[in-house]
């Protein structure tokens, strides 16, 4: 029994992520019959945002499967997401309202673990530019809480550095405020995995009118190449049926 407060994760749980190496080369297999499965009858405007201490360059493959289905893809200008939050955040209010102004149509927001938090943050802040978000991975329940320490320790440090160089004044818990408890009032898919090193599975579960969750099997890491994980995200922003939410899926055809 885990007293409140603290997480289960481990080192052990942190080191079990070098298994979406394998997932990205499940992934990378599967590349030669993207073109088979045809494009998606609605292009979408898509734009993805990293998680903690990634780039856009992480999510470049999950792009170039999201274009074979005809979607255009915007990237959030990250080389490294651990900027202060605030600061990020105005950033990305910004490409959100350039990007809506470019495709003259609403977005689809998708971002991984802190990236999903920033995604859903900005569906509540934008929702006259943003359709619809997808967090794969995002801790949403205090979020600095159900990390994995040896995660938390580097977040700490981040944020020190950051203080100490006067570009941030928040605090974790809330993301430096850009977490706010309520979910966005537009359609939010949360992706999850039991197997997740990185973060406690069960604080990116919430509940909402607008809200649908996914249960896959994947490490942390490897959640934007999961197969699963593909065929969730193509049923829901190509309005695809036959997916049932809470539940482990089967892999993409």
């Amino acid at each position: 029994m885990r007293e409140p407060g603290t997480s289960d994760l481990t080192l052990l749980n942190l080191l079990q992520e070098f298994r979406a190496v394998g997932e990205f080369a499940k992934f990378a297999g599967n590349a030669w019959t993207w073109q088979l499965s045809g494009r998606a009858a609605k292009s979408r405007f898509i734009l993805l945002i990293p998680g903690f201490l990634a780039g856009d360059a992480t999510l470049y493959p999950f792009a170039n499967w999201l274009r074979s289905r005809g979607h255009k893809v915007f990237f959030s200008g990250i080389l490294t997401n651990a900027d202060c939050p605030r600061r990020v955040i105005e950033r990305l209010q910004n490409i959100v309202k350039e990007c809506h102004a470019r495709a003259k149509e609403k977005l689809v927001v998708i971002g991984h673990s802190l990236g999903g938090i920033y995604a859903r943050e900005l569906g509540r802040r934008l929702p006259e530019c943003i359709e619809q978000v997808i967090l794969m991975g995002s801790p949403l329940k205090d979020p600095y809480l159900h990390s994995n320490p040896y995660v938390k320790m580097v977040a700490l440090l981040t944020h020190r550095l950051q203080r100490a160089g006067h570009t941030c004044t928040g605090d974790l818990t809330t993301i430096c405020g850009v977490h706010s408890a309520e979910p966005p009032d537009i359609p939010e898919t949360l992706i999850y995995s039991k197997s997740d090193g990185i973060v406690d599975w069960q604080s990116c579960i919430e509940k909402g009118p607008l809200v649908t969750a996914f249960e896959v099997d994947s490490t942390h890491c490897g959640l934007p190449y999961n197969l699963d994980t593909l065929r969730i995200i193509r049923a829901q922003i190509e309005q695809k049926a036959n997916v049932q939410p809470c539940a482990s899926v089967g892999s993409v055809t």
